[in-house]
Formats: C-alpha cells, sequence, structure tokens
C-alpha cells in the first residue's frame, strides 16, 4: 500500500512534500497492517510504501529512497540483516536509517543487528505509541 496524493499542479502544492517515506518490511500482512494502523495515527505527517521480501525491500527502497526503513529479520528469501547491510553498502541508501522490527529479541540478535547497520531495534510485540516515538524521534 503506498501513500497517494492529489495530482500537483506548480500552483498546488502536493501534500505528500511535508510527509516523510517509511518503507515497512515485512512478509506478515498482518504485522504491516498493525504497523500502518500505528502509523496512520500521524498520516499528515507519515506516508508508507511496503515491502514483503527482501528482494522487493531493496527494490522498494532505491526507488523510493524513504526517510527510514522498518525491517523485519526473518524474510522468506534473505533475512534482514543481509537486507540492512545491502542498504547500508550502497551509496544510494546507506543515510537511511534502518529500524529492525522483529521478534527476536535476543541481545546477540541485537549485536547481530548493529554489526549489520542498524540504527534502532523494536521487538514484537510492538507498542504503537513506542513505534510512533521512535519515529518521531528519528524523523524529526
Amino acid at each position: 500500500m503506498t501513500g497517494s496524493s492529489p495530482i500537483s499542479t506548480p500552483d498546488t502544492p502536493d501534500p505528500s512534500d511535508n510527509q516523510r517515506l517509511i518503507l515497512v518490511v515485512d512478509d506478515e500482512p498482518s504485522v504491516r497492517a498493525m504497523v500502518l494502523a500505528s502509523i496512520r495515527v500521524k498520516a499528515s505527517r507519515y506516508r508508507v510504501v511496503e515491502a514483503g521480501n527482501g528482494t522487493d525491500a531493496l527494490t522498494q527502497a532505491r526507488e523510493h529512497v524513504p526517510d527510514l526503513v522498518l525491517l523485519d529479520v526473518a524474510l522468506p528469501d534473505h533475512d534482514g540483516f543481509w537486507v540492512c547491510r545491502e542498504l547500508k553498502t550502497d551509496p544510494r541508501t546507506s543515510h537511511i536509517p534502518v529500524i529492525m522490527l522483529t521478534a527476536m529479541g535476543l541481545a546477540s540478535d541485537r549485536e547481530h543487528a548493529l554489526q549489520a547497520g542498524a540504527d534502532g531495534y523494536i521487538v514484537k510485540p510492538f507498542s504503537p505509541r513506542a513505534l510512533l516515538e521512535e519515529l518521531d524521534r528519528r524523523l524529526a
């Protein structure tokens, strides 16, 4: 699901100009729906593109260059650690903050994420309020 906005003309500012773009990467549609519902509270501030696997995540990131990526670890084609490393080593996407959003809560999992270049780590199940606070903090 991508954010959409009315067609803009030179006299009409595009409403998405003030919105920050978030790429949500999770293979579970129900998790993506929960994240979207959490973010929708601040729809005037954020818009979302989605990906259900690592390959699509890289394609979406390179095409849309989001302001932040929420990335699951357990994906069907490549794990999120690999996706994060790919994002962080690509000059087109290396500047994008990556927040791992995963059920993997061990200290070793967090360390693996940091080694892959992740900028943050949120364990599922997550608090929608905590998620929004993290987005606001990272995208202020």
